[in-house]
């Protein structure tokens, strides 16, 4: 059975998550860093990704899963996550 990533899990709201998503990726979810360290529109380490329960790369992930996981990370460590853009 497929995940079914459309309701965001917690009290983050879409607004907050695609301002994060804006300032660090320009909302791109298959962007990777020049350095290779970090991946898709919320600019996820590998290892923050598979913290949160995500397979493979985030930047191959689909867009709304990479939307969910961040909602996920977002409450249980807060916009700190995204040091810049979580402000």
């Amino acid at each position: 059975m497929k995940e079914k990533f459309n309701d965001l899990p917690g009290s983050v709201t879409r607004e907050t998550l695609n301002a994060i998503a804006d300032c660090e990726s320009g909302g791109d979810p298959k962007i990777v860093s020049s350095d290779g360290l970090y991946h898709g529109k919320y600019q996820f380490h590998p290892d923050t990704w598979e913290s949160i329960g995500g397979k493979g790369l985030p930047s191959e992930a689909p867009e709304a899963e990479q939307d969910y996981r961040a909602a996920l990370l977002y409450e249980r460590s807060g916009p700190g996550q995204w040091p810049v853009c979580g402000q």
